[in-house]
């Protein structure tokens, strides 16, 4: 599978293409961005109805960094994550911004269309995934001008999946359940079996009506 090289750094990023609308000079180009602890590898039943007349839409997959077969962090970048300074976001933006770039240039996507109703990038992020894209909006200062220029053409959709309250910077509710900060499982391991099971857990409910 491909990777691109977004940076003079070397930074690389793994994604799957399903490819070009034959025959199309307006499809959309669908970017979709994973959440935590699984890879993009979940999306990939997606690919057989991409690339096809009626729906007219390219999907493009990413692995997010320090997921396989993307660059990992450094343990400085590791260290300013934990730490949750602003500049670790700020760094996600440029390296948004990059891919998306280098993508167009490579492939030579269709721009928006002039009644804005196709063509161009839908970039969205499952879960807290949808923080990544959003990086590209919530930091400005940090992304040069001339990368928003490039973007300007294409960028139509930012689309959220079932975002957590913190890709928008709120804090966790005092009743909420963290799968994360479970006392029952106290070594990582644990806690990431804990998250897999709540993340993909179904409930039937009584009703929303009712709301209870």
């Amino acid at each position: 599978m491909p990777t691109a090289v977004i940076d003079a750094e070397g930074t690389e990023i793994f994604f799957t293409d399903s490819g070009p609308v034959e025959g199309s000079s307006d499809y959309t180009t669908y970017v979709m961005y994973h959440g935590s602890a699984f890879t993009g590898d979940m999306f990939h039943k997606l690919l057989p109805f991409a690339a096809n007349a009626k729906d007219n839409v390219r999907l493009v997959i990413l692995n997010r960094r320090d997921y396989v077969g993307s660059s990992k962090y450094s343990d400085a970048e590791l260290e300013d994550l934990n730490a949750g300074r602003k500049v670790f976001m700020e760094r996600t933006a440029v390296e948004v911004g990059n891919f998306l770039a280098w993508f167009i240039e490579k492939n030579q996507i269709p721009r928006i269309t002039s009644d804005g109703k196709s063509g161009g990038l839908a970039v969205g992020g499952w879960s807290i995934g949808s923080a990544t894209p959003l990086s590209l909006f919530g930091h400005p200062e940090a992304v040069p001008k001339e990368l928003y220029a490039k973007l300007e053409p294409y960028f139509r959709l930012l689309i959220f999946y079932d975002p957590p309250h913190l890709t928008f910077g709120y804090e966790q509710p005092p009743e909420g359940y963290n799968p994360w900060t479970d006392p029952d499982f106290p070594t990582p391991l644990e806690l990431f079996d804990n998250f897999r099971y709540w993340v993909s857990g179904y409930y039937e409910h009584a009703g929303l009506p009712s709301r209870d």
